[in-house]
């Protein structure tokens, strides 16, 4: 079986093996083989002079095919086979296990477990035609290992490859754990990859949805303390501030002012013109008194043509010329249809000195 394993494979290395082949031959000290599960051999050495010049002929190939299936047999339920091929030589095979499914076999061959029945291989070479002389000359160089130094080794070789078995499977087993590992790490980043793109826009969504809300917010603010006709304060607005500047004099002995105004005899120009020309009328005005007031002063419509001027930090005298000033621009501006207009103002300012309005 071992001569067909390497006539089929074409492999054989005469004389004294080398490199890593060597730790069988050398551990065992007789011919050695290696088998996969595929029938390839992936080691064969040492093998003896009788099997390469005699038994390996074609003509006597049917004698290694024999052991050959002889193994295949036994194998299938046996751990340990040792056995005598059909030409008398003695050979030992092992499993090579991984998964409890043989991966391949080991092989101890072409030797005697003791000395050769000489009469026996006389004849054998009778009956296949060889020189006599010549086969039992090969047959003298076939070693002898007894039953017992051959169990010692099978018993050394089945544990070094249930060892390499065992190895292999563990090192199988790691790898595959280490593939599932980097596949669901991989699965891991890009599920947290995902989760932060999501988080990233809703939280980018929320920050929209918060500053349309903020401006959502400061516009319905504005709008409350907003005159929707004139787009200037109304009297919410007023009611807010001048408490506020009622605390600031109190406490920073600041004063302040405020100029009432309405638009002279209104109602006339609203039952002439009517009440759209009329609101023309009141819009104009506040974007007039708007560019003479200054950054701090505020505007408001009271109600109807009646207008209020909040003037922070500012005495009765200062109010009293600006709100001339307002009057006299206000007579010299053309409003459309109405041509001109006039405005009466009245003044009133907190004195914090004396704590009154005078």
């Amino acid at each position: 079986m071992l001569i067909h394993g390497f006539e089929a494979s074409g492999y054989y290395r005469p004389g004294r093996p080398e490199g890593s082949d060597a730790l069988f031959y050398e551990a065992a000290g007789i011919p050695v083989g290696v088998l996969d599960g595929d029938q390839n051999w992936l080691v064969s050495i040492g093998w003896q002079k009788i099997c390469i010049d005699f038994i390996a002929p074609p003509a006597e190939r049917i004698n290694c095919l024999l052991s050959e299936f002889r193994v295949q047999k036994f194998l299938k339920d046996d751990d340990y086979l040792s056995y005598c091929c059909p030409c008398g030589l003695a050979e030992v095979a092992i499993p090579i296990m991984l998964n409890e499914k043989a991966v391949g076999f080991f092989f101890l061959g072409q030797f005697l477990n003791e000395p050769a029945d000489q009469d026996f291989f006389r004849r054998q070479a009778i009956a296949h035609g060889y020189n006599i002389n010549e086969y039992l000359d090969a047959l003298a160089l076939v070693p002898v290992v007894s039953k017992e130094r051959i169990d010692h080794l099978m018993s050394f070789f089945i544990r070094f490859f249930n060892l390499l078995t065992r190895l292999g499977a563990e090192n199988r087993q790691r790898r595959i754990a280490e593939r599932e590992s980097r596949k669901a790490k991989q699965q891991l980043e890009s599920r947290v990859e995902e989760r932060t793109r999501e988080l990233n826009r809703a939280l980018h969504e929320v920050s929209d949805l918060a500053a349309q809300l903020s401006k959502s917010l400061q516009d319905v603010e504005l709008l409350a303390v907003t005159d929707r006709l004139t787009e200037t304060y109304n009297r919410r607005k007023f009611d807010e501030v001048v408490v506020y500047e009622h605390q600031r004099a109190q406490h920073g002995q600041v004063p302040f002012s405020l100029i009432m105004f309405d638009i002279d005899h209104f109602k006339k120009v609203n039952d002439r013109f009517g009440h759209s020309v009329g609101d023309q009328v009141l819009y104009q005005l506040v974007r007039l008194v708007k560019s003479l007031i200054r950054q701090g002063d505020l505007l408001i419509r009271w109600g109807g043509e009646e207008f209020l001027i909040l003037l922070p930090a500012t005495e009765l005298e200062e109010s009293g010329h600006f709100a001339e000033r307002i009057r006299q621009k206000v007579e010299n501006e053309s409003f459309g249809e109405v041509d001109s207009i006039t405005i009466s103002w009245v003044l009133r300012s907190y004195a914090p000195k004396i704590r009154q309005m005078i």
